[in-house]
């Protein structure tokens, strides 16, 4: 079948005569013009609702007749309007089965790629020491424009990327080991776009803000101890008495060490700790390191 090049219609514009239409035009402005200043009293009401009715007459007589001859004219074309939709939702639903047909055998090709592109990530992975699982598959490496070259270039890339953060992730957790500090806000920071070097920056703004704090909270302190102290008497032999209560106070230091040594000596620091009397407030469990 040879392709139809153009879609033939023979159409004539139609023409409709209105000869009465000025008298009909002169004649409503005529019957209006009566209805105009109308007061309804009890002497006028009737002859009131009687001009109301010859006007809806002569409103539906025109519409009638409005309506008689627009059903005739618009039959043809609704005839051939419903001809030519019919054939347009055949060609729709056409066009939708072979949208479906192309769209699963592009899916089919996608996914094709996709494992192509997983056994690459899959094959490179162990060269540059990262998981393939924490490799993404951009879109863009299953388009079917996409060259070989550039899809093996933008998976390099990405694991280059990948291998610095995990790289950078290790240094930060080591930093906040190192500093008793969570790791976790620092390497979002990271896998959010920050550099290691702007990260690093917020870790030191971070403790100089905790050593502001410490510093605050030790002036606070020896200020309650020089306010306690104030309401005391020196005996002597750090022998203190409470004024107020009249008990006596020893006046104490307290200090808080991390050791590290061999089993030994610490067993030997613990006996002379409890020798000399020196009363221990609190302590860790033992911890084995290797150095």
């Amino acid at each position: 079948m040879e392709p139809l090049k153009k879609i033939e219609v023979n159409f004539t514009p139609g023409t409709i005569e209105f000869p009465s239409a000025d008298r009909l035009k002169l004649y409503v402005n005529e019957m209006l013009e009566k209805t105009k200043g109308l007061v309804a009293t009890d002497d006028s009401i009737k002859a009131t609702k009687a001009s109301r009715t010859e006007v809806n007459k002569l409103e539906k007589s025109i519409a009638d007749v409005r309506k008689k001859y627009k059903k005739a004219w618009n039959e043809p074309f609704s005839a051939f309007e419903s001809s030519l939709k019919e054939l347009e939702g055949d060609c729709k639903a056409a066009s939708q089965e072979l949208k479906e047909t192309i769209d699963s055998f592009e899916d089919q090709q996608k996914q094709e790629r996709r494992k192509s592109v997983q056994e690459l990530i899959t094959e490179m992975a162990p060269n540059y020491h990262v998981s393939p699982e924490d490799v993404e598959i951009l879109d863009k490496w299953l388009l079917k424009s996409t060259s070989k070259k550039a899809v093996l270039e933008g998976v390099a890339e990405s694991m280059k990327t990948l291998q610095r953060l995990n790289a950078e992730k290790a240094q930060v957790e080591k930093l906040c080991l190192k500093h008793e500090l969570p790791a976790e806000r620092y390497i979002d920071l990271l896998q959010r776009g920050m550099t290691y070097i702007e990260v690093e920056q917020v870790i030191e703004t971070d403790l100089r803000k905790q050593e502001e704090v410490a510093d605050l909270f030790k002036q606070q302190r020896a200020a309650e101890v020089v306010a306690q102290k104030a309401s005391m008497v020196d005996v002597g032999d750090g022998k203190l008495i409470d004024t107020e209560t009249g008990e006596i106070k020893h006046e104490l230091q307290r200090v808080s060490l991390e050791l590290q040594g061999t089993k030994e000596q610490i067993d030997d620091i613990a006996r002379y700790i409890v020798k000399s009397g020196v009363k221990i407030v609190s302590s860790s469990e033992r911890e084995t390191v290797f150095e």
